[in-house]
């Protein structure tokens, strides 16, 4: 019997975060790196840089939903949904396509979401 390894998973080497809390809408938004603090420095998070991991807090009263892609506009299709008082991750450097822009959006204005990001440059 054999074991399986697999090659660990890259979080990335620049790490990020975002309080999307006042961001008052309920339109689709769109995140790319710059948008993140960077948490060594305090500074923004260079722009480009593709996501390698991406965690999203929902701590609000509603639902949020997630796009690995800019926003098309205002009315765009509602998906990819993360309930109330839930926390999700992804390592988004394990899919077949680069990610360079995120879309949220939050179901309140007023609700508190968080987000934290790995990059790569």
């Amino acid at each position: 019997m054999g074991f399986q390894t697999n090659d660990p998973i890259s979080a990335g080497n620049v790490r990020g975060v975002f309080n999307a809390s006042s961001v008052n809408n309920t339109d689709f938004n769109d995140l790319t790196s710059s948008d993140f603090v960077d948490t060594t420095t305090g500074s923004a998070c260079a722009s480009g840089l593709k996501f390698a991991f991406l965690a999203a807090i929902n701590k609000g009263t509603d639902l949020m939903y997630i796009k690995y892609r800019a926003r098309t506009g205002a009315g765009d299709a509602i998906t990819n949904e993360l309930p109330v008082d839930y926390s999700y991750s992804d390592d988004i450097a394990t899919i077949s396509t680069d990610v360079t822009t995120i879309a949220y959006k939050k179901g309140s204005g007023s609700d508190t979401v968080y987000f934290i990001a790995g990059f790569e440059k």
